[in-house]
């Protein structure tokens, strides 16, 4: 079994408890929970920051790195504001990057508009995704993970903040032979499944900005030879499966075949 820890929203601010709302022991403590559940990687999908400025890099920076499992991280819609995008990069890296796993591929994006909310890929990084995509063996399990949600996130209110070009993105990941895009964005914990393809969301692992009825969270997602199980794990509590997806191996390889929950 291979084992993706999922987290997303940090929002990580100068204050314990900042204007927007970060809360530093929540951030701790997840750490400590991942590298205890040791997992074979972390996807962290975007807004490590509030307001992408240098000193909130670096206290992202100073927990991210305690993570003991190798990681993929891209930046979100916060990380971008202010030119904050120089400092993601200097911190972490390009926004566009890949890590492999035995028998899975994961791709993450970058979907960020400078000092924007709203989202968008594009024409060219559409192209460099499909071409990573083509690349990896077609055996393995294709994750594809960005910050932007591909589809809206029920009971999030009205929805302005799906990726711009959402519905090119969709029928290009789709016709890829994608099986589970990771998103974050609306700190809300959600799984779709369209077209043999799961989209999961994961909710903040240590925003104070949370909906009603919601606490700080991450996911776990287990890969098995037949099956993809996604767990909410809240902080400090044990983890409820949230969606298992059926796989099967084909000439495609391993894809999500269909979903219950």
């Amino acid at each position: 079994m291979v084992t993706i820890a999922h987290i997303s929203d940090l929002h990580c601010s100068k204050k314990s408890y900042g204007k927007e709302g970060f809360k530093l022991k929540k951030l701790a403590s997840c750490i400590k929970e991942i590298n205890k559940l040791k997992p074979n990687a972390v996807v962290v999908t975007g807004d490590l920051t509030v307001f992408g400025f240098e000193y909130e890099y670096g206290v992202a920076k100073k927990y991210l790195s305690k993570l003991t499992a190798p990681t993929l991280i891209i930046p979100g819609n916060h990380d971008s504001r202010y030119c904050g995008y120089d400092y993601f990069d200097e911190y972490f890296g390009h926004g566009n990057t890949s890590l492999d796993l035995p028998g899975i591929s994961i791709i993450g994006i970058d979907t960020t508009i400078p000092d924007l909310d709203e989202g968008n890929v594009g024409r060219g990084k559409l192209r460099w995704l499909l071409e990573e995509l083509e690349k990896k063996p077609k055996t393995n399990c294709k994750v594809v993970a960005m910050h932007h949600h591909l589809i809206a996130v029920p009971n999030t209110g009205r929805e302005r903040a799906t990726v711009a070009d959402a519905g090119t993105l969709l029928k290009a990941l789709i016709s890829s032979g994608v099986d589970i895009v990771l998103c974050g964005h609306k700190h809300t914990p959600n799984s779709w499944f369209i077209d043999n393809m799961a989209i999961v969301n994961a909710g903040s692992a240590s925003a104070l900005k949370l909906r009603a009825n919601i606490n700080n969270s991450y996911n776990l997602i287990n890969f098995e030879k037949n099956s993809i199980t996604v767990s909410l794990k809240e902080i400090g509590k044990k983890p409820e499966v949230m969606a298992n997806y059926k796989t099967a191996n084909s000439k495609q390889g391993l894809y999500v075949k269909r979903a219950y929950k």
